[in-house]
């Protein structure tokens, strides 16, 4: 079997708030914005990165499972890399951003990060290199 990476998609209730996260907040490039469709694309690094309602999804496959309404640990974590994680914090701050910690250095790693959530409480790490 030959598998290739193809893209990463982030299934969410809020697609209008998402979007405008991912594009005005975190600054990616909309390479697709049909919010009416119910989608999103954009690019990061050579990644992409897709959003699509949780609900058209779950159509789209069948599923009437209902979704999980107890509270649980997070299932997924969207990790980026950044040059300098405090500065991306200060930028990210003054944009009203929530953060989940503050900057981290664990040496043990040798990586510096720090935590925050999307719109739609996706958790995401930005992290950089402490080398």
């Amino acid at each position: 079997m030959d598998i290739k990476t193809s893209y990463t998609r982030l299934l969410v209730n809020d697609l209008k708030a998402c979007c405008e996260f991912y594009r005005d907040v975190l600054e990616f490039t909309v390479v697709v914005e049909a919010l009416e469709d119910g989608y999103a694309e954009f690019s990061i690094s050579g990644m992409k990165l897709s959003l699509f309602r949780r609900q058209e999804m779950a159509e789209m496959i069948g599923s009437n499972r209902p979704p999980v309404t107890i509270e649980c640990q997070d299932k997924v974590a969207l990790v980026f890399t950044v040059n300098n994680v405090d500065e991306a914090y200060h930028q990210l701050k003054t944009k009203g951003v929530h953060f989940v910690t503050d900057p981290l250095s664990n040496p043990y790693y040798a990586l510096k990060t720090v935590y925050l959530r999307d719109p739609d409480d996706n958790l995401i790490g930005l992290f950089q290199p402490m080398m």
